[in-house]
């Protein structure tokens, strides 16, 4: 069995967050400007391939499926870990409320 990964679409992303609040991880956070020529107003979420452990529990989440796996096969010279993408600049979501332990 191999490892997975999480890849969004970036062009079906429309910027909702809801899957941000599912990662355990924090492997999903938001541009922290919206791309020139972008057709949605809000800034799409990226994958931070680094904090990916491929737990999948974001999938489900999303409204427009712009969430889908990608296997990384058990023998890989090219992991995408290896080799991760250029991202863009990131910005911190705060998931916890303030002196609680709950999510946000």
């Amino acid at each position: 069995m191999g490892q997975s990964m999480v890849a969004i679409v970036e062009d079906d992303c429309t910027g909702c967050d809801l899957c941000i609040y599912h990662c355990p991880f924090e492997a999903l956070l938001p541009l922290a400007t919206n791309p020139p020529g972008r057709t949605h107003a809000k800034r799409p979420v990226i994958v931070v391939e680094q904090n990916c452990v491929g737990c999948l529990s974001c999938i489900g989440s999303c409204p427009t499926d712009a969430l889908h796996e990608v296997a990384v096969p058990p023998i890989s010279f090219e992991s995408p870990l290896l080799n991760p993408s250029t991202q863009g600049e990131t910005v911190v979501v705060k998931r916890w409320k303030n002196r609680a332990t709950r999510w946000a």
